[in-house]
C-alpha cells in the first residue's frame, strides 16, 4: 500500500519547516518538559543551559559530526565558543538512559500521529571501529578490533512507509541477538501483531517471551532439528511453509533501512576509545531514526493545518474518523 504523500515529499516539507537551530530547540524543549535532569558535579557551571548544550551535542552526533566540528559550530548555535574537549567531557558523563529515554519519548509522539503498529522487527548490527586492544590468544599477544553490538526492536507502519525504533540496547559482543531481543521485550507492554526475526532469534526463550507479550513470532527456522517436540518452536516449524514464510520475505528486510540510513550518515562507524562512549554511539542510531521520523510527521501535520478551509477535501461523516487519525 502506497502512502498518499511520499517519503520524499515528507522530507522536503521537513527541510522547509525545520532548520538546525529549530531542531536543537525542539530537543531542548523535550528534555525540559520531561524532567530529564542533566547535572554534572565536576568543573565550573555552564554559562548556558545544560539542556541546550546537550541538545546541540546530540544533534551533532546524529549528523556524524566530530568534536572539532562541534567546536567550530558552537559559537553560531550556542553564542559561545566551546573547546572540543568540553564536548567530549559532557558526552562522556552523559548517561546512556538519557539517549534511550529521548528515543522512547519520540516513539510515543510518532505513534500519536500514525496508525497502530502491528509489525515488529527484531534486528541487530555491530558498529565498525578502528580501535584495537591487545588480547592474549593461544599464548601470543594480538591486537584485535573492539566491537559493540546494537540491538533494536523496530515497528513498521506500511501505509506511512515508516520504521520507528520501539526499543534498543547496546552491548558488547558477548550477548546474543536473541538475548538482546529478550531484554528489550521485558520493558515493553501493550504489544500486538507479529514479531519478525532471522534464524538467530529462533530460540525457545524468545519465542515463549514473544507469545507472553501477545506477539505472534515469525522467526526464520534454522537447519537444526527441534529437540523439544511439544514446544512452541516445534509448532511454529510445522506451519512455516505458508503465510509465515511469505510474510517473513515481505517484511523482514524492511528493518535494514535503519542501518542503511546510519551508514549514509556515517554514524555506523565509531572512533571512541572508551567502551561507554562506543555504546552511546550505537544508541545515537536509534535516536536519529526517531528524531527525523518525528520531524517529518510534524511537518506533514503542520502542512495540513495550514491548508485553507475552502481547499480542504470533502470528508463524509462515515469517514471522518479515518481522516482524523
Amino acid at each position: 500500500m502506497k502512502p498518499s504523500i511520499t517519503y520524499r515529499k515528507r522530507r522536503d516539507l521537513m527541510l522547509k519547516k525545520f532548520s538546525s537551530l529549530s531542531i536543537i530547540s525542539a530537543l531542548s524543549e523535550i528534555i525540559v518538559r520531561n524532567g530529564i535532569i542533566l547535572s554534572f558535579h565536576l568543573g565550573r557551571p555552564c554559562e548556558i543551559k545544560k539542556c541546550q548544550l546537550i541538545s546541540f551535542l546530540l544533534f551533532c552526533k546524529v549528523n556524524g559530526a566530530g568534536y572539532e566540528e562541534m567546536e567550530l559550530d558552537s559559537e553560531p548555535f550556542l553564542r559561545r565558543h566551546y573547546d572540543h574537549s568540553t564536548f567530549h567531557y559532557h558526552y562522556t558523563f552523559l548517561p546512556e538512559k538519557v539517549i534511550i529515554f529521548l528515543t522512547l519519548i519520540l516513539e510515543k509522539k510518532i505513534k500519536e500521529m500514525t496508525n497502530e503498529i502491528l509489525l515488529h522487527i527484531f534486528d541487530s548490527t555491530a558498529l565498525s571501529t578502528s580501535v584495537r586492544e591487545e588480547r592474549l590468544r593461544q599464548g601470543t599477544r594480538k591486537k584485535e578490533k573492539l566491537t559493540t553490538k546494537f540491538h533494536t526492536m523496530l515497528g513498521y507502519d506500511p501505509p506511512f512507509q515508516l520504521v520507528v525504533v520501539e526499543g534498543m540496547l547496546s552491548s558488547n559482543n558477548h550477548i546474543s541477538d536473541a538475548q538482546g531481543a529478550r531484554e528489550i521485550l521485558k520493558e515493553k507492554d501493550g504489544l500486538k501483531g507479529y514479531g519478525f526475526g532471522d534464524s538467530a532469534f529462533e530460540t525457545y526463550d524468545l519465542i515463549e517471551e514473544s507469545i507472553e507479550k501477545n506477539l505472534d513470532p515469525i522467526f526464520k527456522p534454522t537447519k537444526k532439528d527441534v529437540g523439544k517436540k511439544l514446544s512452541a518452536k516445534a509448532r511454529l516449524r510445522e506451519i512455516w511453509n505458508g503465510n509465515h514464510s511469505r510474510m517473513y520475505k515481505d517484511i523482514r528486510g524492511t528493518g535494514e533501512v535503519v542501518y542503511g540510513a546510519a551508514t549514509r550518515a556515517k554514524i555506523i562507524h565509531t572512533n571512541s576509545i572508551r567502551e561507554d562512549n562506543r555504546q552511546k554511539d550505537s544508541l545515537i542510531i536509534g535516536l536519529r531514526q526517531n528524531l527525523f521520523n518525528y520531524l517529518r510527521l510534524k511537518a506533514l501535520s503542520g502542512f495540513f493545518r495550514k491548508t485553507p478551509s475552502h481547499l480542504k477535501p470533502y470528508k463524509p461523516a462515515s469517514l471522518a474518523s479515518c481522516y482524523d487519525t
